[in-house]
């Protein structure tokens, strides 16, 4: 079950992320490093306030499914995760 704060997140992270849209439909942006860590960077941002609510991949990972980028695209799914996670982490001393 998806709760509201879920459902608010995947759309501030839908419109933060819009600019990678191109990037993601064609699959360049798995390809691209520089544009997956921004992007990546970009999203931590939004979660970093409540990542307590989002603290492993999978949990991740769900939330990015249900945005726009992600769906449909379990590859760019767990990658973005992996990079959130791990920008959290840092930002959270743990890395």
């Amino acid at each position: 079950m998806v709760s509201v704060l879920e459902k608010q997140l995947a759309l501030a992270l839908d419109r933060r992320l819009s600019v990678f849209g191109a990037k993601a439909a064609d699959g360049s942006l798995l390809k691209d490093e520089m544009f997956l860590r921004a992007a990546a960077y970009m999203a931590s941002e939004i979660i970093q306030p409540c990542c307590c609510m989002l603290c492993n991949k999978e949990k991740l990972a769900a939330l990015l499914s249900g945005t726009k980028l992600c769906q449909g695209r379990a590859e760019l799914t767990q990658k973005m995760a992996e990079l959130i996670y791990h920008d959290l982490a840092r930002c959270n001393g743990l890395g």
